[in-house]
């Protein structure tokens, strides 16, 4: 009998501890989970950030993989992004080949050692990035998936 009540103790304590548990701080927004795919030209864009920002509020963020797959990370342990609507901005920097192409010889080398490296310059369109930025979308308390369809041309 000693052992039922003992059994009976830690099971209430474990499911007691769990109810309290959360995958967010309690002072956190509640946020969903965000993920989706973001291609340029119909091609996967690897390596590419991805941020969803709420008019007030932390915003969430990204880098694509290989197959230009993203899911957002709020803060700490916490992942996908607040409710309510976001403007979604998409970057990708890569060095600079118009510079790399106006070097000398000698210079060429230099780079080709590790000597200095490039710039970084934007490769996306602008109307993807920053406050003008013409995507947006809306998180809802569920699972969301967007995906994003880009395209090269200004």
């Amino acid at each position: 009998m000693n052992t039922y009540w003992q059994l009976l103790l830690a099971t209430s304590c474990c499911l007691f501890g769990l109810a309290g548990c959360s995958h967010r701080p309690a002072n956190y927004p509640e946020t969903a989970p965000v993920s989706g795919t973001v291609t340029l030209d119909g091609k996967p864009l690897a390596a590419a950030t991805i941020c969803f920002s709420p008019s007030e509020g932390r915003s969430s963020s990204a880098v694509t993989d290989q197959a230009g797959r993203y899911e957002l990370h709020y803060a700490g342990r916490v992942t996908g992004a607040m409710l309510g609507t976001h403007r979604v901005t998409i970057s990708k920097v890569v060095p600079d080949e118009k510079m790399k192409a106006s070097l000398s010889a000698e210079d060429r080398g230099l780079l080709d050692a590790g000597e200095f490296s490039l710039p970084f310059v934007e490769s996306l369109p602008s109307r993807y990035r920053g406050l003008n930025s013409e995507l947006s979308a809306e998180v809802k308390p569920q699972r969301n998936v967007f995906d994003f369809n880009l395209t090269s041309k200004e």
